[in-house]
């Protein structure tokens, strides 16, 4: 614990939490687990491809958030390690390694940044230093032939002859793929170059993907290129992550499906033919990210902006949330429901600037006229032997110029160049 506090500059209890923290981060997206041993050390346990994947996300983001700790701390303990393990320095000197990162960014043609090429160098050396121990990563089928097919997978090969002439030992068969994979993943899907046999795959299979969700909730959209083109970018990605069980943030779905529940449904049943192609099931968790992809893409046009409605309520709280998740069951589009009770309603009105985009919910109030009180003690009209048809006759009357829930989404907008910001719930209303 001392380690860790002078390493970061903070008490012991800071460290503590920070590791408790850790602990569960690398549990929740790469499925390994952080022990203490005996002697108060610490050990990251579980396979070594999630153990490699692991550190590929934490050192390149080290490199964005803290690069001088890298320098500092992380680069000098790499180095004594393999120093101490006799492994020749011609291996692991940064001129050959960057003399190497550059053959292959040749082969790819892909120009590193500065820092991806600082990232690979140090990379390369830690695998090296597993390679030297006897340690690789294990792939299961369906990973191999997904590594195996991918673009990157020949210089993968070729960086596995450039060790084996240099160490005079064979390299593990699985090495090679996992090069293949490290390469793939620093790779940003590109929809208008990507151009390899599994990209024009992908394509394909995103059209079919659209065409369903088109089908299963009888929508369509203008600029079905531009959403076909970021599904591409995502899915890509997506694609990765599912095969080789990489998490990620899961805040969104709970509170997303809640929202947008028949946007969340409609985009699983659409995914699943996509899942059954490539062999995989996406967490709800990504299917949530492709839901909110075509809802963004969904509210493209100028009036399909949230529809702001309010329900009307009384007393009965919980047959209210009951209406309310009805009314987001009733479109794919995003709903803005605002509470209001029948009283306040009915001495003021609409919120004051709400014009025609609310819809009041009339029909709420049948529901709510069979609850006792449901006025309040002091209101008009309180009798429970009122005639429910003419109560909904008489309210729908004072809505003047309010407008129905529409039982279908409006026709799509005009096309925009600039693809839609993701929107996980909480937009801002249009002017």
């Amino acid at each position: 614990m001392a380690t860790f506090s002078e390493l970061n500059g903070v008490d012991d209890d800071i460290a503590s939490l920070d590791i408790s923290e850790t602990g569960r981060e690398i549990l929740r997206y790469h499925q390994l687990t952080l022990t203490t041993g005996y002697d108060g050390s610490y050990r990251v346990e579980g396979t070594v491809l999630n153990q490699r994947l692991c550190l590929f996300h934490w050192l390149r983001r080290g490199f964005r958030l803290c690069p001088s700790f890298i320098t500092s701390q992380f680069t000098p303990a790499l180095k004594s390690e393999l120093k101490r393990r006799g492994i020749a320095r011609n291996f692991y000197d940064d001129t050959n390694l960057q003399a190497l990162v550059n053959l292959c960014s040749r082969r790819l043609q892909k120009r590193f940044e500065s820092r991806d090429i600082h990232f690979l160098c140090l990379y390369l050396q830690y695998c090296l230093l597993q390679h030297h121990a006897g340690i690789t990563p294990q792939f299961n089928p369906l990973q191999r032939r997904w590594a195996e097919s991918c673009l990157e997978f020949q210089v993968a090969q070729e960086i596995g002859r450039h060790w084996q002439r240099r160490a005079l030992q064979p390299v593990p068969p699985d090495e090679p793929l996992f090069m293949a994979l490290l390469f793939s993943m620093l790779r940003v899907p590109d929809p208008l170059r990507d151009a390899h046999q599994r990209d024009r795959q992908l394509r394909q299979s995103i059209k079919r993907l659209v065409n369903h969700f088109r089908e299963l909730g009888n929508v369509r959209f203008y600029d079905e290129q531009g959403l076909c083109d970021q599904l591409y970018t995502h899915l890509a990605q997506a694609l990765n992550r599912s095969l080789f069980a990489i998490g990620i943030d899961n805040t969104l779905p709970e509170e997303f499906a809640r929202l947008y529940p028949r946007l969340v449904r409609t985009t699983r049943a659409a995914l699943a033919g996509f899942e059954s192609e490539y062999g995989v099931h996406l967490s709800d968790e990504e299917s949530g990210l492709v839901a909110v992809i075509f809802g963004a893409w969904l509210m493209q046009e100028n009036d399909l902006h949230e529809k702001q409605i309010i329900l009307l309520t009384g007393n009965d709280s919980e047959r209210e949330a009951q209406i309310e998740q009805q009314l987001r069951e009733l479109t794919l589009l995003p709903l803005n429901i605002k509470h209001m009770s029948v009283k306040a309603f009915l001495q003021t009105g609409a919120p004051r600037g709400a014009g025609t985009d609310y819809c009041a919910l009339y029909h709420a109030i049948t529901a709510l006229f069979t609850t006792a009180d449901l006025y309040g003690p002091d209101a008009d009209n309180t009798s429970t032997g009122a005639d429910p048809q003419n109560a909904r006759i008489s309210m729908r009357e004072q809505l003047s110029g309010a407008k129905t829930l529409p039982e279908a989404p409006p026709a799509p907008l005009p096309r925009t160049r600039r693809g839609p910001d993701i929107d996980t719930g909480n937009r801002r209303k249009r002017s």
